[in-house]
């Protein structure tokens, strides 16, 4: 699975649950804040960070599902997310 934001949302929320459901991985997580990008290394060692969710889209088949869980703001219509 991949997941797109390391908010509240991501972190507190998404990255737990998908961690703790059995027959589910945490492949990749989509964040440019270093802060956050930290944060991850510290609780999921595993995963791949990703700067860009273009990068994201170019490994599917490592991928059944992606959580999306940035700010409305930053989320697209029709063509993907923007920025």
């Amino acid at each position: 699975m991949g997941l797109l934001g390391y908010g509240i949302a991501g972190r507190v929320f998404h990255a737990p649950l998908i961690a703790a459901s059995p027959g589910l991985r945490l492949h990749a997580v989509v964040t440019t804040s270093p802060e956050r990008r930290e944060q991850v290394r510290r609780e999921h060692p595993e995963v791949r960070l990703v700067d860009d969710a273009d990068l994201l889209w170019r490994t599917p088949h490592a991928l059944d599902l992606v959580v999306v869980a940035t700010p409305n703001r930053l989320r697209g219509c029709g063509g993907g997310l923007t920025r």
